[in-house]
């Protein structure tokens, strides 16, 4: 399995890079910042503090983060080597194209991995200390979640980087994708509710499921939607359809993470390098 030997080198690499660590120190403050205050200013937590108010206040920072550091820390990882002509040589070893694609994903989701473990276990203390009735069984699954969320992150990202030729043309395929998918998407089910409605807002109060499957769609929205649906009680009234519950927002994120790597790789394996 040399996809093994391509992520442990990725990783020791990735690792030392200060943007990202630069990240992870502004997300450790953001999100202990933010758990702080909203366990301590009565005005931010309504009707009281609980472990599932808490759990949604931390998933703004920690989706903001993961899309922006999958950025920093995947969207050059092969377009880079193709770049400097290491890519070559990586391949003159006994690696695979598929090698190189599995390892970046799994070097790069590491070194992610490791920075929003760091942050939440942070985050945990400062809980701990100003509100020590935190669910850990909550909070573990809401960790595994965001974990999740880095991991087709940076599937995305690293598929963009493979199917990119240019590290400069990667970062800006990245960074459209990180526009379209945390901006732009959030307008495509108030676009579809308005041509459904007869080109009118007129009247239009409610959503059909089909529709409110749009805003679903995203990984970032997949991932709020499953932690309203595994930690908020989120389906409370009547039944649901499948493609409306977490389990379809879990399969989202998983074809977040497969397709655009599925993607990248077929472009790669033909490619001239």
């Amino acid at each position: 399995m040399t996809w093994a030997v391509v992520a442990r080198k990725d990783f020791q690499d990735a690792r030392l890079s200060k943007a990202l660590w630069t990240l992870t120190a502004l997300f450790v403050l953001m999100s202990a910042g933010m758990a702080y205050l909203y366990a301590t200013v009565p005005e931010l937590s309504g009707d009281g503090v609980t472990t599932t108010g808490l759990l949604f206040m931390l998933g703004a920072p920690a989706t903001l983060f993961i899309a922006i550091a999958s950025i920093v820390v995947a969207v050059t990882s092969i377009a880079g080597e193709r770049d400097s002509g290491s890519a070559k040589l990586l391949l003159g070893l006994p690696h695979s194209r598929r090698d190189v694609v599995v390892g970046k994903l799994v070097g790069r989701s590491a070194v992610l991995a490791v920075a929003i473990l760091v942050g939440l276990a942070v985050t945990l203390g400062v809980l701990s200390m100003v509100y020590g009735s935190i669910s850990l069984v909550d909070y573990v699954a809401f960790t595994g979640l965001t974990l999740l969320l880095a991991l087709a992150y940076v599937g995305i990202m690293v598929g963009i980087s493979a199917l990119a030729g240019t590290s400069g043309r990667a970062m800006a395929v990245g960074l459209g994708a990180f526009v379209a998918l945390e901006f732009l998407a959030d307008l495509v089910p108030l676009g579809a509710a308005f041509v459904r409605n007869g080109f009118s807002m007129q009247g239009l109060t409610t959503m059909s499921p089909g529709i409110e499957f749009l805003g679903v769609v995203t990984p970032t929205a997949a991932y709020q939607h499953a932690i309203g649906w595994f930690l908020g009680n989120l389906p409370a009234a009547g039944p649901t359809p499948f493609y409306l519950t977490g389990w379809m927002s879990l399969l989202l994120l998983g074809a977040w993470l497969v397709v655009p790597l599925a993607i990248g790789y077929r472009h790669l394996r033909a490619a001239d390098l």
